[in-house]
């Protein structure tokens, strides 16, 4: 018993201690409002995409509630809307080893993203290797 018990206890540490979430704090107020899809660029390929290179704009609106809105609105055909909500937290970035501020979107799946840049401009990048930095701008 005690040889599964220790290594079942140690993995449940492990994965406690791998991310926090925190509420949103006054820093990261920032990031309440509307942002539009600039860019996204990464890959194994190093491609760029833009609204006009795939036909689609993207908006995402987060909320004082931590709730959130992401519309795609293709050139030709109505929009997209999906809903969830989000939080702040800690993570370990694979881009300097440190603990960098992380965003977690939950709608259907979890997706989550190294904040980089929150100014006039909201820059996210996927924490593993051959992501995507995705830009937005107000």
């Amino acid at each position: 018993m005690a040889r599964t018990f220790y290594p079942l206890a140690a993995l449940l540490l492990l994965g406690a201690t791998a991310c926090r979430r925190t509420d949103v704090t006054p820093a990261d107020q920032g990031i309440m409002g509307e942002w539009h899809w600039v860019s996204m660029a990464g890959g194994i390929a190093g491609q760029t995409y833009t609204p006009a290179s795939t036909g689609y704009a993207e908006t995402l609106v987060f909320n004082l509630d931590s709730t959130y809105r992401r519309v795609s609105t293709p050139q030709s055909g109505p929009p997209v809307t999906a809903t969830g909500t989000f939080s702040v937290g800690l993570v370990k970035s694979i881009y300097t080893g440190k603990a960098s501020r992380m965003l977690t979107l939950r709608e259907s799946q979890t997706q989550m993203y190294i904040l980089e840049e929150l100014t006039t401009r909201l820059i996210l990048a996927d924490n593993h290797y051959d992501g995507f930095r995705h830009t937005y701008e107000r």
